[in-house]
């Protein structure tokens, strides 16, 4: 096991931080750095705890922006390609091999620069001097090291069958993006207030208000007693006469308050008055003691009360 390693960091000139390498003892980390013909003053080593394992291939590291002034070790893998997928992921700049020599660095760099020329033109990217001129030279290459490690821009073009089949896939996922977005926004809960019909409930249900989702059915109408009974029955509900007073939730319970509502709770913060309280359990629930109740094999709950000759409904699905 590795007890720690040492990581090798350029101060830039305007005092930001870049990491340069990671080594197992300070003796490699020397002799790199007198490679590279960084002075002491240009450079600040840094140590991190381990332990580490002695396969370990790669860390990656660095600032999540280019010149921040605080680096961070971002983590360690035995792989190249899983280092890289963390990079991708989390928007570090820096991926050091353990132990790399100067002379290996340059040569990596400079096939990274030739591969970039090659596909300059196929692609129509930028030039690299006018990347120099825009970025700079460290950072253009840093970049460009950073792309083509991975070779990504050659990943997108289509090399096989299959390939190509993924590309479809994915140019018909992105047509069907809309259509998935509109059903989901029609697939939302619905509610209204006072409606004199709808196409779930026969003609003669009239002041109709209701709450309907995927997962809850709550709604009330004006109906007669035996037009009450007709409903039920084509439902699939027995009916039976009120024995004991029946409490079923109302549709107001579920869709959004007002911004100003009638006998609405205060903050808890505050002192509850014992007649708000009242009143606002009357809105969102309904005791019937005089009336009909028909109960179904699924769930469902109906109450009419003769009094006020309404019907009132809920149901509720995988509660």
């Amino acid at each position: 096991m590795l007890p720690y390693l040492h990581i090798l960091i350029r101060v830039e000139d305007d005092g930001s931080l870049h990491a340069l390498g990671a080594f197992t003892s300070r003796e490699k980390l020397s002799a790199y750095q007198k490679d590279t013909g960084l002075a002491d003053d240009q450079v600040r080593l840094d140590y991190y705890n381990g332990p580490f394992d002695e396969s370990i291939e790669v860390v990656y590291a660095g600032h999540r922006r280019w010149n921040m002034d605080r680096f961070q070790l971002g983590g360690y893998f035995k792989s190249e390609g899983e280092a890289w997928n963390w990079v991708t992921a989390e928007g570090y700049v820096s991926v050091l091999r353990i132990d790399i020599t100067y002379q290996e660095e340059q040569q990596f760099e400079q096939e990274a620069l030739e591969l970039y020329k090659q596909l300059q033109k196929r692609w129509r990217l930028a030039s690299y001097e006018s990347l120099v001129a825009t970025e700079g030279a460290e950072k253009a290459r840093a970049n460009i090291t950073l792309r083509f490690y991975e070779d990504a821009l050659e990943s997108f073009k289509p090399k096989t069958r299959r390939d190509a089949r993924a590309l479809y896939a994915c140019v018909a996922l992105i047509l069907l993006l809309p259509v998935a977005v509109f059903y989901y926004l029609n697939s939302g809960p619905d509610y209204a207030e006072n409606l004199n019909k709808v196409s779930w409930l026969p003609n003669y249900a009239t002041d109709i208000s209701y709450f309907r989702s995927k997962q809850i059915k709550v709604y009330e109408f004006r109906i007669k007693a035996e037009d009450f009974k007709t409903w039920a029955g084509q439902n699939g509900m027995s009916v039976q006469r009120v024995t004991s007073p029946e409490i079923l939730s109302r549709y107001k319970a579920y869709i959004p308050a007002p911004k100003t509502k009638p006998g609405e709770l205060p903050p808890p913060e505050q002192v509850v008055n014992i007649d708000a309280l009242q009143q606002w359990q009357r809105e969102i629930s309904i005791t019937v003691d005089t009336g009909m109740v028909a109960r179904g094999t699924d769930n469902s709950l109906a109450v009419y009360d003769v009094q006020t000759q309404k019907a009132y409904f809920e149901q509720f699905t995988n509660f």
